[in-house]
């Protein structure tokens, strides 16, 4: 069970109902913002990022009114992808078809590997050199569409990628006003 905050509260994510087989996700250092301006109703809780200098970078947002694509980006290292899917469904499990058939290719480590959401390591194989990088995919269904939300296709380091699987996960319609906390 995943906790999430409303669109435009605070909340965490902790819980002290007493579930202890249920592993609660936090939203520590890391804010609410709705795409609703950018013709998504949806709410995502995204990390906050300092520069060097140590002033917040703030998200950006891009997308071409009537495309199928959303871009969030925040400095240089996160760059989110939405894509929005219509009525498909069973995007993971597809995307993880995909990911089967490169393996000749590369070694896939799952690290979360749920039925919404999956993050993995990929690697070249032994002896072909390479990095190791990191990937999200995850599927959410809003006003009865489904969107994908996911990694850049080279992937990223693992911090980032760990926070993308957080923003995954706090995705929901917004409610009530939808202005950014």
């Amino acid at each position: 069970m995943v906790r999430r905050p409303t669109c435009g509260g605070e909340g965490d994510g902790e819980s002290t109902d007493g579930d202890s087989t249920t592993t609660e996700l936090t939203f520590e250092d890391m804010n609410e913002i709705s795409l609703k301006e950018h013709g998504l109703n949806m709410c995502i809780m995204l990390p906050e990022v300092a520069s060097s200098t140590g002033a917040a970078i703030e998200p950006q947002v891009e997308h071409d009114e009537g495309d199928y694509l959303w871009d969030v980006k925040i400095g240089s290292r996160f760059h989110l992808i939405i894509e929005d899917f219509g009525k498909e469904k069973d995007k993971v499990a597809n995307e993880k078809k995909r990911l089967k058939d490169l393996e000749k290719i590369f070694a896939i480590e799952y690290i979360t590997d749920d039925p919404k959401l999956i993050m993995y390591k990929r690697t070249l194989h032994e002896g072909q050199g390479g990095k190791p990088s990191y990937h999200c995919y995850g599927e959410t269904v809003i006003d009865g569409y489904t969107y994908i939300l996911r990694s850049q296709e080279d992937g990223s380091l693992k911090p980032i990628i760990e926070d993308m699987e957080k923003t995954i996960q706090s995705a929901k319609e917004c409610t009530g006003g939808g202005d950014p906390a």
